[in-house]
């Protein structure tokens, strides 16, 4: 026999099965976004970003060529003829690294380096990113006439310039009077810097003079020993780093879900239980206004008084122990020198309420003029609260209550 479940059960199989639709669309898109390009100049990458062609192209070209996954401290100690390319670099260096790549350029290495992110990198690097890099490569004729400019024109997107003018500073290339190819001298050594990784990546390095930068920036292939960096791409790890991953974000977020479904679950079946509020189908007012028509039907303006006035008196005589007979000349008497009242016209207050039972009826605005005296003085001595008082002196502004001529 088939199990029946109620509304809320049902409702809650159905958002959990939403939810786990979800993660699996989430993990399914994520595994087939896997081959995108992640624009990290990798040469283990094929995409567009990666340098996995010029990598490959180094080694028909006569370089000793090696991928470098290692810390810089581990860097050759002699490392004359020795280039290190830093090829648009994804992590930042530490203190200590930083201090490893300058002691090499010192000793007689070289670094080429790409990038906005390389002034973290080199010592003396002046470079300033661009807000907006062009999607578009973008031809530029060489500055100088150098070895770096033999090839002619080159294309590129610079995604940073050099900002400094300092004769220290020789510049191949300049867009405008922007430098975007950079070199200058670090003891023995050399830094050659490129403002984009464009002409050595997948994508760019088919282009007119761009493979040519490339040669002529690395040197002679035969007395030059090429490290091309791979440890800041990735290889350099920190436990911030491992958090990082893709896969140990979704396994926490799936955690974090299945937390929430159990805190869910357990204040469902275990909270305290409590009777549905059905809210009133009449109005609040309906009441009031009902039995407003009856006194005014009835011409009861007297009752209007009764029910106020006994109020007063009653809270009065039960606060200062009097007998409940006393007359109202008495009791305005005992409340002014017991409680020390002193607001203006409390007897005449309740003179006029004891004479309205005997004498001649009163109109709808004189009631309400009486009823609002007495609220003003049960507020004073504190019979009312504040809500109550404002209720009584503005009941004649509420729509509906205006006291009707006679």
């Amino acid at each position: 026999m088939p199990i029946a479940l109620d509304k809320s059960d049902r409702r809650l199989l159905f958002w959990t099965g939403l939810i786990v639709l979800l993660i699996i669309a989430a993990l399914a898109w994520q595994s087939s976004s896997q081959e995108s390009d992640s624009g990290v100049t990798s040469t283990y990458s094929a995409t567009s970003s990666g340098a996995e062609a010029g990598f490959l192209l180094l080694d028909e070209a006569g370089y000793k060529a090696e991928r470098w996954e290692r810390p810089p401290a581990d860097l050759p100690a002699d490392p004359r003829s020795t280039v290190l390319v830093l090829a648009g670099p994804s992590n930042f260096p530490s203190a200590e690294e930083r201090h490893d790549l300058e002691r090499f350029l010192r000793a007689g290495g070289k670094i080429l380096a790409t990038g906005s992110r390389s002034e973290w990198f080199v010592p003396d690097a002046r470079s300033e990113p661009e807000p907006v890099v062009s999607p578009e490569f973008i031809e530029f004729e060489p500055r100088n006439l150098t070895s770096l400019t033999r090839a002619g024109k080159i294309q590129m997107s610079p995604g940073a310039h050099w900002d400094s003018a300092s004769a220290k500073y020789l510049v191949h290339y300049a867009d405008g009077d922007r430098p975007i190819v950079v070199s200058y001298k670090v003891g023995s050594g050399e830094v050659i810097w490129w403002a984009s990784s464009v002409p050595l990546n997948n994508a760019g390095i088919s282009k007119a003079g761009n493979l040519a930068l490339l040669l002529n920036s690395l040197g002679d292939p035969k007395n030059t020993h090429i490290l091309w960096d791979e440890y800041f791409h990735g290889y350099r790890r920190t436990l911030g780093s491992y958090f990082s991953e893709t896969p140990v974000l979704l396994g926490l977020a799936q955690c974090g879900i299945v937390l929430l479904a159990l805190f869910f679950t357990y204040s469902r079946r275990n909270g305290p239980i409590r009777a549905p509020y059905e809210p009133s189908r009449l109005s609040p007012l309906e009441f009031v206004y009902t039995l407003g028509n009856l006194y005014r039907r009835a011409r009861a303006t007297q009752t209007a008084l009764d029910v106020p006035y006994a109020r007063f008196r009653s809270s009065a005589i039960r606060q200062l122990g009097l007998r409940a007979d006393i007359s109202a000349t008495e009791l305005a008497r005992s409340i002014r020198t017991r409680m020390g009242y002193k607001g203006d016209g409390l007897e005449k207050t309740l003179q006029q309420f004891e004479s309205s039972k005997y004498g001649p009826e009163l109109s709808e605005a004189q009631a309400l003029d009486l009823v609002q005296q007495l609220s003003r003085h049960a507020y004073n001595l504190k019979f009312i609260t504040s809500e109550e008082q404002e209720t009584a002196l503005h009941a004649d502004s509420v729509p509906g209550t205006q006291p009707r001529p006679n």
